[in-house]
């Protein structure tokens, strides 16, 4: 009860002022006592500081005037919060889901996936061939060296360097756990041309 309290008081704090807190440590974030006894794993992430970024991720973008559908998973693939906005539908939150699974898979962000499709270096089919989704949206929650699990994002439409899935799910992190690694780069996507009045279409 003190961890959430004092998580979720963080995050308000954080929300008010703008300003990042100081790196969670790994005890702040983990079952402890008698449930983790029961579990017998000593790295699970607990309710409270999962709640803490699902729903700063949510309020975040309820404040741009977005919807939003937010997972936490452990390290295991379990889910440990999944929270989604009014009017977010399957696709949205299975993306999210989707998007978690791949940084399980892979330890890195899913914009990596993205990334290597985009520069050529590998094909959407065989990355779902892994059981990856080649979307951002998905980062690792890593505190004190330790892989937790992954905070996934879906839903909303994404203004490139300045709002997206992604940043959403970093602000989270951020806000919460302390300084996050800086996000990989947003290479341009090959499939979309631009027509002469410089409008955007897909490429067929």
């Amino acid at each position: 009860m003190k961890i959430r309290i004092a998580l979720t008081a963080a995050v308000a704090a954080i929300a008010l002022s703008g300003t990042a807190m100081a790196a969670a440590s790994l005890n702040d974030v983990i079952q402890k006592g008698a449930m983790a006894d029961r579990l017998k794993e000593k790295n699970q992430i607990n309710l409270a500081t999962a709640k803490a970024l699902g729903d700063h991720c949510l309020n975040a973008a309820a404040a741009k005037g977005m919807g939003v559908s937010v997972v936490i998973v452990d390290q295991f693939g379990i889910i440990t919060y999944y929270v989604r906005a009014d009017g977010q539908g399957k696709a949205n939150t299975e993306t999210a889901l989707m998007k978690a699974k791949t940084v399980l898979n892979t330890r890195a962000p899913s914009k990596a996936q993205m990334n290597a499709v985009r520069s050529g270096n590998t094909s959407e089919a065989r990355v779902i061939s892994f059981g990856n989704f080649a979307n951002a949206g998905a980062l690792p929650i890593v505190v004190d060296g330790q892989f937790l699990g992954a905070i996934g994002v879906g839903g909303m439409a994404a203004t490139p360097g300045t709002w997206s899935d992604e940043i959403c799910a970093h602000n989270a992190l951020t806000a919460v756990l302390g300084p996050q690694p800086a996000l990989l780069p947003d290479l341009p996507n090959p499939y979309v041309v631009t027509n002469p009045g410089g409008q955007r279409a897909a490429a067929q």
